[in-house]
């Protein structure tokens, strides 16, 4: 979670205390909110691969910052998203996870699956 002063300068939570509190209070939220699927997952015997275990919990906070932002631009009286949420802001986010994104070639890919399923011959 990134806090930010009235500077715009990035506040960590080491050097604040209401921020350390605040992911504190996130992560038991998050917590909660996988529980049940945790749960699931034990009573089934199952396992969860690392890579979607951090799937879940990415997409249990995200859901939780949307919940939080719609309840506090309910809470304020805004109606319309276009209030807090410009075409800038969608055109410069989308510029920043065009960025975030790395393009790979179709054939490269098959030669990396290919090399991923054969067997390890060297030991």
């Amino acid at each position: 979670m990134k806090l930010v002063d009235p500077s715009g300068n990035e506040v960590t939570s080491k050097e604040n205390k209401d921020a350390k509190e605040l992911e504190q209070q996130m992560s038991k939220k998050i917590e909660a909110l996988l529980e049940p699927v945790m749960n699931k997952v034990k009573l089934s015997g199952a396992q969860i691969p690392q890579q979607q275990l951090m799937q879940l919990s990415s997409a249990a906070q995200q859901m939780l910052f949307n919940r939080m932002i719609y309840n506090l631009l309910q809470k304020i009286g805004i109606e319309d998203i276009d209030e807090v949420l410009t075409e800038d802001d969608v055109e410069e986010l989308s510029t920043s996870l065009k960025n975030q994104v790395k393009m790979v070639d179709s054939n490269d890919m098959k030669e990396q699956m290919q090399q991923m399923q054969q067997p390890d011959t060297e030991s």
